[in-house]
């Protein structure tokens, strides 16, 4: 077995709280880190209306468009499965 396959079996027995104690013993608190760090980092397409003149009228039209957001941010528990329903649903 690898080294790292080792250490994701040794770490995928361990609790939450044993986790953070091992962070700890490291000199890391868990609960200090940023939320992108403790929770993840989510990408997304976001759109949004912008408005423009057609060349060939002169007319104002509206138009949709869409940018890559990225979400430093993400909800937790039943939040995060409303958050992800939202994304899939829109």
């Amino acid at each position: 077995m690898k080294f790292d396959e080792e250490a994701t079996s040794a770490l995928h027995r361990l609790s939450v709280a044993d986790k953070n104690e091992l962070l700890w013993q490291r000199g890391t608190n868990f609960n200090e880190l940023p939320l992108w760090q403790r929770r993840g980092v989510g990408c997304y397409w976001e759109s949004y209306e912008k408005q423009g003149l057609n060349p060939l009228t002169g007319e104002t039209v509206t138009a949709t468009r869409r940018h890559l957001h990225v979400d430093l941010e993400l909800p937790m528990k039943d939040s995060y499965g409303d958050f992800i329903r939202r994304l899939v649903l829109s």
